[in-house]
């Protein structure tokens, strides 16, 4: 894959998704003080997949919808959308790029829409700047994909907040983006317009294949994805995929896993309702057999003394005149006088 600013060959490797990020880092600095936002993170989403993004305020998602959106630059990683490479693009290139590649909708209805123009107008205006021609019935298509074939002579001071983001969706979608970005789009929503603004996501995406990404504070919107990235302190912490299974009574029903996600170094974050019912900090034990890796509390304290601290040469047998030094430094013990630490690899 090339790592020059633009075009370059989409999903030219196995594995790599239309979105694809590596070790992405964002470095904001404020009044002398650097903060980052973004550490490390890496990401990957598949062709046609409907996934949502969820974190807490100040984990990196809104940080990240702006380096995929175009509107910011990674300060370092790679970045690459529908072939596209984020990093270094000129702004031609990131016009090209926000005009045709991506769709895009906000939290704040009002800035989605023209006021001045009606729905079927609003998208108008998208297909005359791309210089698309003939498009009356690309206007209609659009309008009734997204439910909103109702609201196409009104404006948006007319509609409701719900038929303001579906009409959004529609305009979105105009230039036939391989992926469609949505911050937090129903933010400013009650729970019945939540429900049909997401659906209509869910349908779209569907019957369009469009790859679509929603960055959201909100977890019940995991209940329309099939697929939820959890992000905490600007790196991807877990994941949670759902599936259809036709049941015994030929009902179906839908099952969720949750995985943990482990970086490229190995890195992985525990949930933290797991740390605080196992009461793990510190260091921890790590218990391998052929089929898993359990974890284990381990000692607490600091190293050199105190509870927990390592064994004094004298409780390890090790040699005088050796000070600090830990009995499996030198020949090990008599098998008799090992402990059974079968499986064990980390203390």
């Amino acid at each position: 894959m090339s790592t020059g600013a633009g075009r370059v060959a989409a999903a030219a490797e196995p594995g790599v998704g239309v979105v694809h990020c590596v070790d992405l880092v964002r470095v904001y600095v404020t009044e002398g003080v650097e903060v980052q936002a973004l550490q490390g993170l890496s990401l990957e989403v598949y062709d046609g997949e409907l996934t949502a993004i969820v974190g807490a305020s100040g984990s990196g998602k809104s940080t990240l919808l702006s380096v995929l959106s175009g509107v910011d630059q990674p300060t370092a990683g790679v970045a690459v959308v529908a072939g596209h490479n984020l990093v270094g693009m000129t702004r031609s290139q990131r016009v090209e790029y926000q005009r045709g590649a991506v769709g895009f909708v906000t939290q704040q209805t009002a800035r989605n829409l023209l006021p001045y123009l009606t729905a079927e107008e609003n998208i108008a205006i998208v297909l005359a700047v791309a210089g698309r021609k003939k498009h009356r019935r690309r206007i209609a298509e659009l309008l009734e994909l997204t439910g909103a074939a109702d609201q196409a002579g009104k404006l948006p001071g007319e509609m409701s907040g719900g038929q303001q983001q579906r009409v959004a969706i529609a305009v979105a979608l105009a230039n036939e983006p391989h992926v469609l970005l949505a911050d937090e789009p129903t933010g400013e929503l009650d729970e019945a317009a939540t429900v049909h603004v997401l659906e209509t996501m869910r349908y779209v995406n569907e019957q369009t294949g469009t790859t679509t990404l929603i960055v959201t504070h909100d977890a019940s919107v995991s209940e329309h994805v099939r697929r939820t990235v959890q992000i905490r302190d600007g790196r991807i912490a877990a994941e949670t995929l759902r599936r259809t299974e036709i049941g015994a009574d030929g009902q179906p029903s839908v099952t969720a896993e949750n995985f943990a996600v482990l970086d490229r170094v190995g890195r992985m974050q525990l949930p933290p309702e797991s740390i605080r019912g196992l009461g793990l900090r510190d260091r921890v034990r790590l218990l391998q057999s052929p089929e898993q890796v359990s974890i284990r509390p381990g000692p607490h304290g600091r190293v050199g003394g105190g509870a927990g601290a390592m064994p004094s040469p004298r409780e390890t047998g090790a040699a005088p005149g050796r000070r600090g030094r830990h009995a499996a430094d030198d020949d090990p013990p008599a098998a008799a006088e090992q402990p059974d630490n079968s499986g064990e690899i980390f203390r």
